[in-house]
């Protein structure tokens, strides 16, 4: 199972592979490779449900929460806990179903029963006669008369990409000749077996980049991975982004980075599965409005400037030869419709994944990012907004912040002596801190009475010292061998608070425009890297989220991806994807009236 850069984890029964450049929990893999392990506690090891077997070589030595969750027999035979197993080379890892919650829409590929693979895509078997010279029929005349006898009443097309290699092709190989059609359109042409025909869906983030290799005709996931958006040179946010375009002129070299990493994970995860880019037959993309526009390499300006109009908001096709892609040469990607100038496609594929417009029940959807997007629906009726919550809860803006990776604090708690517990990523040394642990910190800190309900750092208080620039700072850990220390500063509490107040702000504006409460809530669908690793109960200590019922906060893992990968294999759910875009009615936040007091109620915390 190695691979030539990183490693492999291999999910079974699902056979879902994740390619790993990094270290990472079992439970941090199992969610980038879009399965959601049941985890009640926030990823402390203290609830005991997210149960994995490893069934590979190299069976790591248990811990204490592990010898607290089983019985010795069952740790000799590889059982642990996903949240407290660092992973760092290839291992294969058994899921057992009572781990994966059940009755939810947020379980991966085939194994979610309301929608069914109904590919774009099919491949027809043709049996073509040789030429001779009493027969010069050109080589696409021969394959079209023989497509309209397989097909009566077809009348097939090509593009120059494809006929580029259909002579080539016609002649190397031995076996039937295969024709992979979208509609009337010649996808691509090749001789031998049957063509498993695979697709690519993408969910290209501000931050992360996530990838799925999907087999189309049965809708599963043959391999996934996970990268960082190498955008992320010309800036952490959507506006800087944008500004390199406007001002650097850097429109074409963002595009190509995201081109270049694409092509690098879909030959990577091919090699890994046995096959090569040009069995990509179809492709789905999905990602905020700018990152749509500058996959597509669309203008930006009127995006960077009220009121912020995309240039194009349906769903469009666009061919992957004339994108650079690798995959066949007739292969399309599928660019789902966007829905405003701040709430894209990947807020569409959230909203489809987890079964908004399905039925009339009251629920509140969050996916958390550097812009965070909410959704509410009530009454029959959907709307969406988005919230510059910034990138605080992905570790910018916080001095000692830093993304989820080994050597940051993900887990902090403070007992009733004042005494501070955490947890580090890898076991290490503590470096800084991620936005769960940064989240954890701030809630304890108020139960513990550390910060006022306005965030402010309290003098005298167990813990609280002054910075080397005099201002305070909470210390949770020593770092480097006592050289150094992490801790919480006032301007990163600020940012906190802002960003967690842009959530409530937009929340509250929901439900006051649909003219409903939060008690009304059914369900709330948290998805996001971020979102699904916070304990729901520690943002609510805080405000974050309304205070409601633990059992109605449901995580979805990658739920845009998961949106991607059902548009992907299933023509019936790009339908559904496309009346829901339209049912979506869009709030903007920064013209509704009240949003500058709803905003500062919600950077407040509650008593």
């Amino acid at each position: 199972m190695a691979s030539r850069k990183g490693f492999i984890v291999e999910f079974e029964p699902s056979g879902v592979r994740l390619l790993c450049e990094e270290p990472v929990t079992a439970l941090h893999a199992a969610s980038r490779a879009g399965l959601a392990i049941s985890f009640e506690c926030g990823g402390r090891g203290s609830c005991g449900k997210c149960r994995v077997r490893v069934v590979s070589e190299g069976i790591p030595a248990p811990c204490d929460a592990d010898r607290s969750a089983f019985s010795e027999a069952r740790l000799e035979e590889g059982w642990r806990l996903a949240c407290q197993m660092l992973l760092s080379g290839p291992c294969a890892l058994f899921v057992p179903t009572g781990t994966v919650p059940g009755g939810q829409v947020f379980q991966i590929d085939g194994e979610v029963d309301r929608w069914q693979a109904q590919p774009a895509v099919e491949a027809v078997s043709l049996s073509l006669a040789l030429p001779t010279l009493s027969d010069l029929s050109s080589d696409l005349q021969r394959v079209e008369t023989a497509l309209e006898h397989a097909l009566p009443g077809r009348h097939p097309s090509i593009t120059l990409p494809v006929l580029a290699t259909l002579s080539p092709a016609l002649r190397t190989g031995d076996g039937p000749i295969w024709v992979v059609l979208r509609g009337n359109q010649i996808v691509s042409v090749r001789r031998g077996p049957r063509p498993q025909l695979l697709g690519l869906a993408v969910d290209v983030g501000t931050t992360k980049l996530a990838f799925y290799l999907v087999d189309l005709e049965s809708g599963k996931t043959v391999a996934a991975k996970g990268s960082a958006n190498p955008q992320i040179a010309e800036g952490e946010d959507v506006m800087s982004r944008l500004e390199a375009v406007l001002s650097r002129g850097r429109g074409a070299s963002l595009q190509g980075h995201i081109m270049a990493e694409l092509n690098a994970a879909s030959a990577e995860m091919c090699a890994a599965h046995g096959r090569t880019p040009p069995d990509i037959v179809e492709y789905c993309v999905v990602g905020n409005t700018a990152m749509h526009h500058l996959f597509l390499g669309l203008p930006v300006g009127q995006l960077a400037v009220s009121p912020f109009v995309p240039s194009v908001s349906r769903a469009i096709d666009v061919s992957a030869a004339e994108m650079d892609l690798a995959g066949a040469p007739g292969a399309i990607v599928h660019m789902p419709a966007i829905i405003a100038g701040f709430v894209g496609s990947d807020h569409l594929a959230f909203l489809l994944s987890s079964g908004f417009g399905l039925d009339d029940s009251t629920r509140l959807g969050i996916d958390i990012g550097t812009n965070t997007e909410i959704a509410l629906q009530a009454g029959g009726r959907i709307r969406s907004c988005s919230t510059a919550s910034g990138p605080a809860f992905e570790g910018a803006e916080i001095r000692q912040g830093m993304r989820a990776e080994p050597g940051a604090i993900d887990r902090v708690s403070i007992d009733a002596n004042g005494v501070v517990g955490f947890s580090v990523i890898g076991g290490g040394e503590a470096q800084g801190l991620c936005g769960s642990g940064i989240l954890d910190a701030l809630s304890e800190m108020r139960r513990a009475g550390i910060v006022n309900q306005r965030g402010r750092l309290l003098p005298g208080k167990p813990g609280v010292l002054r910075s080397k620039d005099g201002a305070p700072a909470f210390l949770i850990a020593p770092s480097a061998g006592g050289s150094g220390m992490v801790t919480l500063g006032q301007d990163d509490i600020d940012h906190i608070l802002l960003a967690k107040g842009a959530i409530r702000a937009g929340i509250e504006i929901l439900l006051e425009t649909l003219g409903t409460s939060a008690m009304d809530i059914a369900a709330v669908v948290i998805a996001g890297a971020f979102g699904c690793s916070l304990d729901p109960l520690r943002a609510m200590r805080i405000g974050m989220f309304p205070d409601l019922p633990k059992e109605r906060i449901l995580f979805a893992g990658n739920a845009a991806g998961k949106g991607a990968r059902m548009m992907l294999a299933s023509t019936e759910e790009r339908s559904r994807a496309a009346l829901l875009a339209k049912r979506v009615e869009y709030v903007e936040l920064a013209v509704y009236p009240g949003f500058h007091s709803h905003f500062a109620r919600g950077i407040r915390m509650p008593d």
